[in-house]
């Protein structure tokens, strides 16, 4: 399951010295706690707290059938989930010999179907929305930070009934080709002030582990969405998780029913 016990992890929920409580405290050297609430756990949300994968590939499907461009192939959806969609639309009329221009509409098209059905469809891995909200209960601070524009993130969210639990949602905006270490370097603005070093990034591919790294901050994996073991180790997680009750024990806390 994991590259690091819980306990040696730098937020180390719940754990030993050095580390911090689920009320946000810190646990010092020598086990005397003093309040704390300056740590977060950011989730990200495509492929780690939401399974999308339904509306994004009817969505996209049915943009390249209208520009005559070939469906997704069974095992190539993971490409356009994690970076933004700019890049790897931008990737993909390259590859068919089209002009750059029909990005854009590439990108006009899916979005027009996306809006809707990504709410309709909206649907958590399990366990995951009740390991959130869990840990919210139990006083730590957590936010979602996404390369999915905020406009389709937080109704996703709030049809989810998560919003109101998450203490920042940042996304880009419909306009920006924005990298997820730029999306991350807004959302620690948001909360400032914020320890990053005893703070923690979960997400399913290595773009949230190489944003975690890039602001001193920890990467954990998650197995259940696009990324894979070898390219979330690679990407340097200090953990990887195989099912959210493996990502509660990770974290020091299991905090939902029914675990395993």
């Amino acid at each position: 399951m994991a590259l690091l016990a819980a306990t040696e992890l730098p937020v180390a929920l719940g754990a030993g010295p050095a580390g911090h409580d689920l009320e946000g405290r810190s646990i010092g050297e020598t086990g005397a706690v003093t309040t704390a609430r300056q740590c977060l756990i950011f989730f990200d949300l495509d492929g780690c707290i939401v399974d999308s994968t339904i509306p994004i590939r009817t969505c996209l499907d049915a943009a390249f059938a209208e520009n005559a461009l070939p469906p997704i192939p069974p095992d190539g959806l993971n490409r356009h989930v994690g970076p933004p969609l700019q890049v790897t639309l931008a990737e993909v009329v390259a590859e068919n010999g089209r002009e750059p221009e029909l990005v854009e509409v590439l990108i006009a098209a899916y979005r027009s179907r996306y809006v809707d059905m990504s709410v309709e469809l909206a649907a958590a891995y399990p366990g995951v929305a009740e390991l959130v909200v869990g840990l919210v209960e139990r006083g730590a601070r957590v936010g979602v930070v996404t390369s999915k524009p905020q406009r389709f993130a937080v109704p996703i969210l709030e049809a989810l009934g998560l919003d109101r639990h998450l203490e920042v949602i940042v996304g880009p905006d419909l306009t920006e080709d924005e990298s997820k270490v730029a999306t991350l370097a807004r959302a620690i603005g948001l909360v400032a002030p914020l320890d990053q070093p005893a703070s923690l990034m979960i997400g399913d591919r290595h773009h949230d582990i190489d944003a975690a790294i890039a602001h001193d901050m920890s990467g954990i994996g998650v197995l259940w969405g696009f990324g894979s073991r070898a390219e979330l180790e690679g990407a340097g997680a200090v953990a990887v998780a195989e099912t959210a009750a493996d990502l509660a024990l990770v974290l020091g806390a299991v905090v939902y029913e029914g675990r395993s």
